[in-house]
């Protein structure tokens, strides 16, 4: 299951100030019960059940999407904590291949990301954003693995010389400049959606999708390419060990 759904279910159906006033009054019916039928027990224990039960639905009907706000909220800051491990070890790599593009990409990339989760994250933007906000991700990924990929023809160009090195550092650039494209077009994106949520919070963020959409189609476009030079650069290695 999603674990944002969970977490929602999990606070509208089991929250202790629920489960405890139906347990309290479950445990006093059973009490009544044993004891020959107490009314006071019995009272009690239907004022558990109802009061708990009476809770719950207050709480689905009024509290369940500042529920769901919060339980996004805690799920995209945990996905965030591990992301920025996995891109302060990338930087690293980067800094290797002595190419500031690369390092001034990253540090773009993580910026955009950041500011736009601020003004995603607004009460009453944060669910209405959910599917622009899973573009967006799956843009910066898309632009990050773009990043990655530089550093591994980068990294293959120090094995190289001649006119092999010349080829995969012509690659190499291929890949930066559409690198560039995604992280333009993102950060445009980025800055129409703060724009519109900072003018009217109850913008529909639908329109923006499309243009989401065509920014991935040309990370997509350089995850392509970078899968042709893979294949071409081991058909050549095969080549050369023949």
């Amino acid at each position: 299951m999603d674990p944002v759904k969970s977490k929602v279910i999990s606070e509208l159906f089991f929250a202790p100030s629920v489960v405890l006033p139906i347990v309290g009054g479950i445990s006093a019916e059973l009490l009544s019960w044993a004891m020959a039928g107490n009314a006071t027990l019995m009272l009690a224990g239907a004022a558990g059940i109802l009061g708990g039960l009476g809770w719950m639905m207050t709480r689905i009907i009024f509290k369940v999407e500042a529920i769901t706000e919060e339980a996004m909220r805690i799920e995209q800051e945990q996905v965030i904590k591990a992301e920025n491990a996995k891109l302060d070890q990338l930087m690293q790599q980067l800094i290797s291949d002595k190419d500031e593009r690369t390092q001034d990409y990253l540090i773009l990339l993580r910026s955009l990301r950041d500011d736009f989760q601020v003004q995603t994250s607004q009460p009453g933007v944060q669910m209405r954003s959910a599917k622009v906000r899973e573009q967006v991700g799956a843009i910066f990924n898309a632009a990050v693995e773009q990043l990655g990929n530089s550093y591994k023809l980068w990294e293959l160009s120090e094995n190289l010389g001649g006119e092999a090195r010349q080829k995969v550092l012509a690659n190499r650039e291929q890949v930066l400049q559409e690198v560039s494209a995604t992280v333009d077009r993102l950060q445009v994106a980025v800055t129409q959606i703060k724009e519109m949520i900072q003018q009217d919070k109850k913008v529909d963020l639908a329109s923006m999708r499309e243009e989401l959409e065509a920014t991935m189609r040309i990370a997509r476009r350089t995850e392509e390419k970078m899968r042709e030079i893979e294949n071409s650069t081991s058909i050549n290695d095969s080549s050369i060990r023949e």
